[in-house]
């Protein structure tokens, strides 16, 4: 799941992954994450409610 931010001022990507290794292997391999202008700037264990 990911989108924009209304006010155009980043987005929110939600993956579910297993830990912070495996995340770091994904963002590691998307050509994404190289584009210039695209920063990581946090990264948070998030621990759903509602499915």
């Amino acid at each position: 799941m990911a989108g924009p931010f209304p006010d155009d001022s980043g987005a929110l990507l939600i993956f579910d992954v297993a830990d912070a290794e495996t995340l770091a292997a994904i963002v590691a391999e998307d050509p994404y994450y190289r584009t210039p202008g695209v920063t990581i700037v946090s990264q948070r264990e998030w621990a759903p409610i509602v499915r």
